[in-house]
């Protein structure tokens, strides 16, 4: 057999595996979607690359008080030197109707004419985000860490996600996440102890 021929061999085989590599990622992020996973993952793993390269803390679904019998849950929070950001995650692929007044919002499913196939409501979730918010806000207080900056944003992770929502509002999607994390401000030294708080 002639080099030419088992060069030609070698090439066909190293295409078919980059095929069945790149088919086996997009059947898992297919899988992982229906799952409701894949935007919790990617975020959760962008904010853990992010702190672990800086000492800064990941912390994953936080449970705090809000009232006399009530408790709201944080999906992720950053520890920096200087701020805590809190992340409440959603896993909606489509495209995102809602305002800031709306009790509820609404996730539309269309097909590439633009056809609506399905919408599905959910409550407002900047309304929890508010009100995780307040509750880091008042426990930041009362042990003395009042100085610290806290923000909070709602985080679409899913990269196919849409957001037709009002301007100015703490509501991200993956791309403007990721935006968000190379703000220089949460990578500069503060006065916060991350492991204290």
């Amino acid at each position: 057999m002639e080099t030419w021929a088992i060069a030609l061999i070698v090439a066909g085989i190293a295409i078919l595996v980059v095929v069945l590599l790149v088919l086996l990622h997009m059947l898992k992020n297919s899988l992982q979607r229906k799952k409701g996973v894949l935007a919790e993952n990617l975020v959760t793993g962008k904010l853990n690359r992010f702190a672990k390269i800086r000492s800064f803390k990941v912390l994953e679904n936080l449970t705090f008080p809000a009232g006399k019998n009530d408790t709201v849950t944080v999906d992720r929070a950053l520890v920096t030197f200087n701020h805590v950001l809190l992340f409440q995650l959603r896993s909606e692929c489509d495209t995102i109707y809602g305002d800031a007044k709306d009790p509820t919002w609404v996730s539309v499913k269309t097909d590439k004419e633009n056809i609506t196939l399905g919408r599905v409501a959910f409550d407002n979730p900047l309304r929890e985000a508010q009100k995780a918010n307040d509750a880091v806000r008042r426990l930041l207080t009362r042990h003395k860490l009042g100085k610290i900056q806290t923000e909070y944003y709602v985080v679409f992770g899913d990269p196919k996600v849409t957001l037709s929502i009002g301007q100015g509002m703490p509501v991200l999607n993956y791309k403007t996440f990721k935006a968000l994390l190379g703000r220089s401000k949460y990578s500069e030294d503060g006065p916060v102890d991350v492991e204290e708080v």
